[in-house]
């Protein structure tokens, strides 16, 4: 065989190779956090290439947190776009998302058009006309609390308050909310005034007390976290209180504040 042409076979060759694994990845990019694609279609990034990736419609349960529910599976074609698998299942698949969740990508209008997929799915439809009690919202607001995104579970902690401003676990969910968005004043305001009437809850103390350092009101501070300590059994909560004043003391270099905390963290 001629040099040249075995030259022009061996490139057509490594051309077809790379043009084929290419192909079986889509133009896209997996980076969307899963707290942040709640009511999305959304495509789960796969480790094996020759695995088929997984559909799914992401909503927030109130009682477990952040779910994807499994709709079909999604292969490539020759053109790199998304190609339905048939689903013969006939019940429905949940898998509950936390923080080891890698990013996911979003389906954009028309490729949920084009995959002839309804706004959300029907079960899921049918579930969100259901009325939501205040303690609802509190849990709703817990679950985004919980992975640092206090802007969104904001709306949900102010409408529960709005509706029952007893319900329970509001108050610590709603100042820890205020707290994580800089919001010290409303903090400070709502737990002195849930504080008359629930002296023993340490937690109220505590999230007080770090809205209080952060305007910088550190013998007031000192004060209530002594209060919550005395309120708390837990000796992890007492050592977690104990550090955050000794380490605010260290900071502004009150070293007689901090001799004093460090030594009861040492205790």
């Amino acid at each position: 065989m001629p040099r040249k042409i075995f030259i022009q076979i061996l490139l057509l060759f490594y051309t077809s190779l790379i043009l084929g694994q290419i192909r079986k990845q889509p133009n896209i990019q997996f980076e969307t956090d899963y707290f942040n694609a709640v009511d999305h279609w959304v495509v789960l990034p796969q480790k094996t290439a020759e695995l088929n990736y997984l559909l799914g419609y992401i909503f927030l349960d109130e009682i477990v947190g952040f779910t994807f529910t499994f709709h079909s599976e999604l292969s490539i074609d020759s053109f790199s776009n998304w190609k339905l698998q048939p689903n013969s299942q006939y019940y429905i698949s949940k898998r509950t998302l936390d923080m080891k969740t890698p990013p996911v990508y979003i389906l954009k209008d028309e490729q949920i058009a084009a995959l002839h997929l309804p706004e959300k799915p029907l079960w899921l439809k049918l579930d969100d006309e259901r009325q939501k009690t205040p303690e609802d919202l509190v849990l709703l607001g817990y679950h985004y609390n919980k992975v640092q995104k206090s802007d969104l579970a904001l709306p949900f902690l102010e409408s529960a308050y709005s509706l029952k401003p007893k319900a329970k676990n509001l108050i610590f969910e709603l100042s820890f909310a205020y707290n994580s968005l800089g919001e010290y004043e409303k903090a400070i305001a709502l737990l002195k005034s849930e504080l008359k009437q629930d002296m023993k809850n340490y937690m109220l103390y505590r999230e007080l007390g770090y809205a209080l350092l952060q305007l910088n009101e550190f013998e007031e501070a000192e004060k209530v976290y002594e209060l919550g300590m005395k309120m708390c059994l837990n000796t992890n909560q007492q050592r977690e209180m104990a550090i955050d004043m000794a380490q605010t003391f260290y900071a502004i270099k009150d070293e007689k504040r901090f001799e004093k905390w460090a030594t009861i963290l040492r205790k």
